[in-house]
């Protein structure tokens, strides 16, 4: 063979887990450099909890001309959660008795609407950051500019 020898300890090895954490930690670096100080306390939360993941640069869906978006989804589960909390307490429920004239009735409690309201809410932007199944099935099925099925004299 001809040339010159490989020297190996100049050969570093990638195993893949050190680009794994790169990712990570950059998504964490992005969403904490983006993060709102005016969250409430519990959208904070929801904000520590999802923003990595979608700023990380392999979904890279969250940046700073849709951060209101997305912070207005945090706020939407957050309420969310804290409604489902309340609800699933022991004792609260989702129904309550009414004594009416024309006798007992079972009512659905105010909260109730509240929780589908949020849920709507949270599940309206999260299909729009591309954050469910079917959202996230659309991102993908996009061909990128350089992949589209035209041949060179299709527009000579």
């Amino acid at each position: 063979m001809r040339g010159r020898k490989s020297e190996n300890e100049n050969v570093v090895p990638l195993t893949g887990a050190e680009a794994h954490q790169n990712v990570q930690e950059r998504g964490k670096q992005l969403a904490a450099d983006l993060k709102p100080d005016w969250l409430t306390p519990a959208g904070s939360k929801v904000y520590d909890r999802i923003a990595p993941h979608v700023a990380a640069p392999t979904v890279a869906r969250l940046a700073w001309h849709n951060l209101e978006a997305f912070v207005l989804m945090c706020e939407a589960l957050a309420r969310h959660e804290q409604l489902r909390k309340y609800i699933n307490t022991p004792g609260v429920g989702e129904t309550y008795v009414s004594e009416t004239r024309n006798g007992e009735q079972i009512k659905n409690r105010p909260e109730v609407g509240q929780l589908n309201e949020t849920f709507r809410q949270f599940l309206t932007l999260a299909r729009d950051f591309g954050l469910t199944p079917a959202a996230e099935r659309g991102l993908r099925s996009v061909a990128p500019q350089g992949d589209l099925p035209f041949d060179d004299g299709d527009f000579a």
